[in-house]
């Protein structure tokens, strides 16, 4: 009886031990905006958006340092597609959205990416069936993304390019969900990632090549801007990633996609913070309409 009890308590502090661990996740991921916020007064959109790869490439090399083979022809432009839509395309449209309006509303807006999943799976691959309740969570969803877009940067021009750019990313980040999810190979998830990673590397090293873009900007290598693509690609994307995948092994797909509803409110939160930017209660209201539309959109997804 007494051995049962313990075994009980110590599956209880272990479920506890995850539960912090999703939590400490969702507060540096929330922190990424505000930290890539810092960087653009040095680098470019694109520049950071390398070096953090790079930085997250070689962490999760040094965590599974097998060597990457190519897979079927199929699985290969599933990675490409992977790589260009969740780091290249991703990055670069968020990164460039911080330039022009507020990481704050950035944030809120980026959130939207999961109802634009559900809308995909609707309308474009026909995976899933359109409903009147994700009818009524994409009017909630719209009042939400309206209210955000009130809350025009008076200090920054072209604002509402910026949160264009911002809906555009999470746009973007929906297609990588489909594309990552559909390959088919033994490989972890840590090398997987990888492989997602150095196809987002190589992408955006093509677009720097296209553009003209500098590869070493060498002044912009300061402590302060080290120490942030450090945190940006070595905890934020490489050792978040294996924790949150291992959260999502002891706690569950449901229990610690929940956490992901916090993100944007912290980043709110370290926005006003930290950068002195403005949050209005209509934005505040905008952003629970958002995060409520795709509790409804993804809670229609999960039980169909």
């Amino acid at each position: 009886m007494l051995e049962k009890k313990l075994e009980k308590k110590l599956e209880k502090n272990r479920e506890v031990f995850w539960h912090f661990l999703a939590l400490f996740v969702v507060i540096v991921w929330g922190t990424t905006l505000a930290s890539t916020k810092v960087l653009l007064a040095d680098m470019s959109p694109i520049q950071i958006l390398l070096y953090r790869s790079v930085f997250a490439y070689g962490l999760l090399f040094a965590m599974s340092p097998r060597l990457q083979t190519f897979s079927s022809a199929k699985n290969e432009v599933l990675y490409f597609l992977s790589g260009l839509c969740g780091i290249t395309l991703y990055f670069l449209l968020e990164n460039t959205a911080l330039l022009y309006t507020y990481s704050s509303n950035a944030a809120l807006l980026v959130t939207a990416s999961p109802l634009f999943t559900v809308l995909i799976a609707s309308f474009i691959i026909k995976t899933h069936a359109f409903s009147k309740l994700l009818l009524i969570a994409c009017v909630i969803a719209l009042v939400g993304v309206a209210l955000v877009l009130a809350n025009q940067p008076m200090s920054l021009t072209n604002g509402m390019l910026g949160n264009i750019l911002a809906i555009l990313s999470g746009l973007a980040w929906s297609f990588f969900g489909f594309a990552n999810s559909a390959i088919k190979d033994e490989l972890s998830p840590i090398v997987r990632m990888r492989k997602v990673f150095l196809y987002g590397i190589i992408t955006a090293s093509l677009y720097m090549l296209v553009t003209g873009e500098a590869f070493i900007n060498l002044h912009a290598f300061t402590p302060i801007n080290l120490a942030n693509l450090l945190f940006l690609g070595g905890i934020a994307s490489a050792l978040c990633f294996v924790l949150w995948t291992n959260a999502n092994k002891h706690l569950g797909v449901v229990k610690t996609s929940l956490y992901i509803y916090f993100i944007p409110f912290i980043a709110v939160l370290l926005g006003v913070v930290l950068l002195g930017e403005t949050i209005t209660i209509t934005t505040m209201l905008g952003g629970i309409l958002i995060a409520l539309a795709v509790f409804l959109a993804s809670y229609k997804k999960s039980v169909s």
